[in-house]
């Protein structure tokens, strides 16, 4: 009996010492793209963000970290047509880390839809 107490005290301690709080501090200076459409990249540089179309700037953002792993950024600038307009804003919460590449969660708050538009999730990868 005791050998199966012991047992599952090391399962447990072994656990939680594995289980590890997401580092998010390395997102925050970073190019990224997504696997899918690797020509589309996002550029984030102190509080500025900048979206790409190969190679093309597309938007700039403002960049105003909520938490360790959550972030908010809001449209100053769109130099192409899109539903995207001046002022809208994207609360990004980042879910998992997995070596090079993190997946997060969007909401989009806009004029239309103040209280936010959850978009699925979605895996991007720093640009080496």
């Amino acid at each position: 009996m005791k050998k199966k107490i012991v047992l599952i005290l090391f399962l447990v301690v072994g656990a939680i010492g594995y289980s590890q709080a997401l580092d998010c501090s390395k997102l925050k200076n970073i190019k990224a793209y997504n696997p899918d459409y690797p020509k589309k990249t996002f550029v984030i540089k102190g509080n500025t963000q900048e979206s790409y179309d190969n190679g093309v700037l597309q938007m700039s953002w403002s960049v105003k970290w909520v938490t360790d792993c959550q972030y908010e950024v809001t449209c100053t600038k769109k130099s192409v047509e899109s539903q995207i307009e001046v002022g809208d804003r994207i609360v990004v919460d980042v879910m998992s880390i997995d070596g090079d590449c993190f997946t997060i969660k969007r909401t989009f708050h806009c004029k239309n839809i103040p209280d936010g538009d959850v978009d699925p999730e979605s895996t991007f990868c720093i640009a080496k």
